[in-house]
Parts: C-alpha cells; structure tokens; sequence
C-alpha cells in the first residue's frame, strides 16, 4: 500500500510534458484475461486498469497521453502485447509529433515478432525525433538484419558527425567494418568508442578481433588481455519502460473483493474522490471488521479531507487493533503531523520504521522534519535508508540529493549517484540527478559537464516535459551555452504554464534570470525549493475550504 504519489514520481518528471494535440478518435483499449498469471501479478494488473478507466475520463492533453502510457507499459512489461498496442496507438494518435510513442509502438512490435511492422514504426519514430539515439540504433540494426550494411553505416556516421562523444555508434560502426571485412576501420572505430567510454571493456574483445584480422596478433593479445564485462551505455528509458519478461502462467484464482475494495479505495483517496474512498474502505470494513491496514487507510482518508478529529480516532483504532503493524503507526504519524504534533509523529515513524524497515513514507516524513529542524545529516541518514532499501527509489533519491547539497556535500552525493548509473545506467531519473549535479556543483571538470550535457540533450529531445527541459538548460549554462540555456528554461516554463502549472514558475524563473546573467547555480535546484525545504504533511486544502464554506 506504498503511495502512489511516491511510486508515480519518476513517470511525472519525465513524461508530463508530451505535447498534445486535439484529442482524435480513440480505440477502446481491450480488457485482458488474465486468469493466467499469478495472483498477485494479476491484482496489480487490474488495479492499473482501474485507475486507467478512473483517471482518462477525467483528463485530457497532456495528463491522457501520460494515462495510456501507464497502462502500455504495465500490458508490455507483463507481455500482453496487443493491449498495450492498442494503448500506444492512441498515445501515438493524441500526441502524433513526438517520436517517442511510435518509437514506444515499434518497441511492442518487436517484441511481438512484427519485424515489417517494426521497421514502418521505428522509420516513423526517427522521422519525428532522429536524434533520439536508440531510435536510429534500432534502425542500425533492423538494416544489418536485412543485409544493408551501407544504409546502416551512413545512419551512424551522420549521428557521429554531428554528435562525436558518444561511444555507442562507434561500436557499430566497428561491428559493421568487422562484417565487411575492413578491419583497420573496425579497429579505428572501437579504439575510438574506448577512449569515449573507458568502461566499455567487452569492446577490448571486438578490438581483439580486428587486430587479429589485420594480422597484428601482438596488438590483439594486448587488447584482449583487457576484456571485461563492462558494455557501452546506451540510455533508453522508453524502450526499458515497454520491455521485460511475461510473467508465468498460473491457473485462475479468485480475486479477494476485500483486496480489490482496498486498492480501489487507495486509488480513490490518490485521485482526492474523498466520498468514494470512504464508501469503498466501508464496504472492506464490512467484510473485515476492525483490520488495522483498513483503519489505517480510512484515517488517511479522513486527514487528507480535513477531518482531523475523525482521522485521529481511526488511526489510533487502528495502532490498537494492530500494535505491531507498520503501517497503522506510519498513517498515525502523518495524522498527528497535520496536528502539528511533530513529537508525537516522530515517535510514530521511528515505531513504524522499527516493524518495518522497508517501509518508505516513515523515512521520507522522519527526513523531511529533520529537514525543517535543520538536522541536515541525520535527515540525510534518513533518507539514505530508503535507497539503501530500494536503489531504484527515486524520492529517496531525490531528498538525498537534496539534504547532502545543503549540506555542502554536493561532489560527494555525485559519487553516490555515479554508482548507482554504474549498476543501473538506463535510469533516466538517476541521470536527470547526474546532469543537475554535475552542471552546478563546483569543481567538476569540463570533461564530466560535457558529458552531462550529452545525457541531458538525449533525454530532452526524448521529451519535453518541464524538469527535463530545466535539467537541460543547466547542463548548457555549465557549458557556457547561456543564449541557448535561457532559450531552453522558457520552453520548460511554457510547458508548465501549458499544464497549469503556474505555481512552480517562480523556481524556473530565478534559475532563467541567472543564466540571463551569465552566473551559473551552484544548486540543482534553487535555494527555496521545496526539497530544501519540505513541507509538514497537511490536509487537501480544497475540502477543508469547501466545508468552511457550508
């Protein structure tokens, strides 16, 4: 029952600023059978579809092509991939000039064994965005396939004319020469794709081979004594979020109606249906009288409608009907946090913490009040806990961040996030992480914001989302392109504005004003933002406003 507002994070920051269009006709998108996966498998899959159906007949633009993007990828991670073709075509109809969706489409084809259809997909996507690299890479390899090792060659060196630091295409390249049999190009191209990404050592095995095709065998035996493991990195969090193994089959079971009530009720409260989600924790209440879980639920539920009398008596119901459950304690501390009884919550999260450890909304609120106290390195502690748990936790990773910066210990945080790229490099919000902190953190090198600036100019013709287009606009700045970073920050803050988002343009704004200045943050974000200093846990202030009101 982790947040959603937690586990959506990544998607947010990334995907929130597709460009719309008027909204076309769309397909409905066929509900799956799922009798034959496991259970757990198959509840998360409906619970996707249900906030699915919930939240696309509310919204539009933007916030839809996000929507149906969700579904496409939990349907192609679990291998039902007609439905999540379905889902992409109508993210691909409601955003037709971003690249990523037929990308996203020829990804799914692929992976269905439509290699025609695949090939029409990914030479639309690259139409649309052909310096998005994995685009043109999947097209590099389609043409080998096909035996067209000229047109295959010629995509790659028109991206490394342009685009030189990069070590991926140089290693196709070489792969390419190897088949032609020009061997000197074969080790000219992998030598080069060495320099650029020293830790590409399985490339020293290619460089092996064509040393040994030149007939130099002492230059191979060399080379070949330094292979290892280590692959170029070739970013590509679109076509990592519509890919993975199917989960195995298992015969049909039975779906819990009180989980089913439960999730419902969680997707409910996420989507501020206050009424709703009382209803549905009602109706779980009845088929399991006085569960703590449930309590603990339904008093999230009444402090984030401004109930705070109700929601402390629910959640203390549920501390009593479950003493040794982590949960019922943590909803206890964010209640008694609206309460502003920072004492009693911190006491109610470290018990959390202590049945729990994996839990992560304890940790975040416990490292956000050491935050506000200005305990800079035990709420950086805190925090750490969470990616410690879970590397691939991205608020974890994100408040860490931000408590060591503070801290004035930006270049040692760097170090943190260069080892988690080194065991997950196609994290696009790790990388997002690298290139803010690479740009404004003093004393790193030219060489490393170069590099940063590469990261960032990947992910921003990706897409347009608003962090992203910031996070880009500093990795030019720290390059000295200031002309093009101010440029850049004002196409970030139209897409907040165009979201309706106008409360975070007072933060973009100050870091454009500084680059019209030609001074250069020495903060990923600026100094007053929220994750230096996090808010105390409130209620919604819109039904609070609504019931002052009657």
């Amino acid at each position: 029952m982790k947040p959603i507002r937690l586990s959506a994070f990544a998607l947010a920051l990334f995907f929130s600023g597709v460009a719309a269009a008027a909204e076309p006709t769309l397909q409905p998108v066929p509900v799956p059978d799922l009798s034959r996966f496991p259970q757990a498998t198959a509840d998360a899959l409906r619970k996707e579809r249900a906030s699915f159906d919930n939240v696309s007949k509310n919204v539009s633009g933007d916030a839809l092509v996000e929507t149906y993007s969700l579904l496409a990828s939990a349907y192609a991670r679990a291998g039902l991939y007609n439905e999540a073709a379905v889902a992409l075509e109508d993210a691909a109809r409601l955003a037709p000039d971003n690249g990523i969706w037929p990308y996203a489409q020829g990804v799914v084809a692929h992976l269905q064994k439509r290699d025609e259809d695949a090939r029409a997909l990914f030479t639309r996507a690259f139409s649309l965005s052909p310096d998005y690299l994995p685009v043109r890479v999947a097209l590099v390899n389609l043409r080998v396939q096909a035996g067209d090792l000229v047109g295959a060659r010629n995509l790659l060196t028109e991206y490394t004319q342009r685009h030189p630091g990069v070590a991926v295409p140089f290693v196709l390249l070489g792969e390419i020469a190897m088949k032609e049999k020009r061997y000197a190009d074969a080790s000219d191209a992998f030598d080069t794709a060495l320099k650029l990404d020293p830790k590409a050592t399985k490339v020293y095995a290619q460089l092996a081979d064509a040393y040994e095709g030149s007939g130099n065998a002492k230059a191979a035996a060399d080379a070949r004594a330094k292979a290892g493991n280590g692959v170029p990195a070739l970013a590509d969090p679109v076509g990592l979020r519509f890919s993975g193994p199917a989960p195995a089959a298992k015969p049909a079971e039975n779906t819990d109606p009180l989980m089913q009530a439960a999730a419902e009720a969680n997707m409910a409260l996420a989507a501020r249906q206050y009424d709703k989600a009382r209803s549905l924790a009602d109706r779980a209440l009845k088929l399991r009288p006085n569960d703590p879980t449930l309590l603990a639920l339904y008093a999230r539920i009444e402090g984030a409608a401004g109930n705070l009398p109700q929601a402390r008596a629910r959640a203390d119901a549920a501390v009593a009907a479950g003493p040794d459950n982590a949960l019922a304690f943590a909803n206890l501390g964010i209640v008694l946090e609206m309460a502003n009884d920072d004492v009693g919550a911190q006491r109610a999260y470290d018990k959390a913490i202590a049945l729990d450890a994996g839990l992560v909304e304890p940790h975040i609120r416990r490292g956000n009040y050491l935050m506000r106290a200005g305990r800079l390195d035990d709420a950086s502690a805190a925090y750490r806990e969470v990616v410690k748990g879970d590397p691939k936790d991205t608020a974890g990773w994100v408040h860490l961040v931000a408590a060591e910066v503070a801290a004035g210990r930006c270049a040692s945080v760097l170090k943190d996030i260069n080892s988690a790229l080194a065991k997950d490099s196609k994290n696009g919000f790790l990388l997002q992480l690298f290139v803010r902190l690479t740009s404004t953190c003093p004393g790193v090198g030219a060489g490393e914001r170069k590099m940063a600036l590469d990261y960032a100019q990947a992910m921003y013709q990706q897409v347009d989302a608003a962090p992203v287009g910031e996070a880009y606009a500093l990795a030019l700045a720290a390059n000295g392109q200031w002309d093009n970073a101010v440029k850049t920050q004002q196409a970030a803050m139209f897409v907040l504005l165009k979201n309706n988002k106008r409360d975070e343009i007072g933060d973009y704004r100050e870091f454009m004003q500084a680059f019209q200045a030609h001074k250069l943050p020495d903060r990923p974000w600026p100094p007053g933002h929220v994750l230096f200093h996090p808010q105390r846990a409130a209620p919604d202030p819109k039904p609070v406003a609504a019931a002052a009101r009657k």
